[in-house]
């Protein structure tokens, strides 16, 4: 990480939770401006996925959950 990069991550570290989520999208936007469409399936299971767990037909897990899981394997 060259003295630069290190600096602005100092001062992201002393922003409040939404300022850091605000920097995040916004320098997401900016390393993916150029990515391709999203798959149009891709977008269908993620709405099928999300109206299910709507409805109560999927549950969701917490990060911890699916860490927990993850370490099993």
């Amino acid at each position: 990480m060259n003295e630069r990069v290190k600096k602005l991550t100092e001062e992201a570290r002393r922003l409040t939770p939404e300022e850091q989520a605000e920097l995040l999208d916004a320098l997401t936007a900016m390393v993916h401006a150029d990515d391709h469409e999203i798959d149009p399936a891709l977008l269908e299971e993620c709405e099928r996925r999300w109206q299910a767990y709507r409805r109560g037909e999927m549950k969701s897990y917490s990060w911890e959950e699916v860490k927990a899981e993850l370490r099993k394997l």
